[in-house]
């Protein structure tokens, strides 16, 4: 389950991409540090078997959240909330922002970028972290920081 949420997370703007995809990357990445990124994706995971992903992505500075094939990731630059609503299940872990993305970028092909949308910096980081406090006793909470 781990491998299939960073993938989630590997179709990051800086990721390897066909020429069209590449544009958009270039486009995107001067924004990195001045704005709230958002952005639709799809690509698909070469790895192993090859597994199509798809969803939203929301980045700023060393933060994202990711939403997509049943799973979402928070991030605020140190820590990584992995969630499976559909298993309730949540991991949480030590991260290191963006660059703990960067090794699945040679395993991504088709990848395409719509719907990109520059907001404006915040200071909430609200949105990048996953509060555990209201879910109910069904959840499996596991922290391994």
């Amino acid at each position: 389950m781990k491998k299939i949420l960073f993938l989630l997370l590997a179709l990051l703007p800086f990721a390897a991409a066909a020429q069209p995809a590449q544009q958009q990357i270039s486009e995107i990445a001067p924004h990195l540090a001045t704005d709230r990124i958002s952005l639709h994706y799809a690509c698909t995971y070469t790895q192993d078997a090859p597994v199509k992903l798809s969803g939203t992505l929301l980045i700023q500075g060393e933060c994202y959240r990711a939403v997509g094939n049943g799973m979402e990731i928070y991030c605020d630059g140190t820590t990584r909330w992995t969630v499976d609503p559909a298993s309730k299940e949540v991991y949480i872990e030590t991260a290191e922002g963006l660059a703990e993305l960067l090794a699945y970028r040679d395993s991504l092909t088709e990848l395409s970028l719509t719907e990109v949308r520059y907001l404006s910096w915040s200071d909430n980081l609200s949105a990048f972290r996953f509060d555990t406090a209201g879910l109910d006793g069904d959840w499996v909470v596991t922290d391994l920081r």
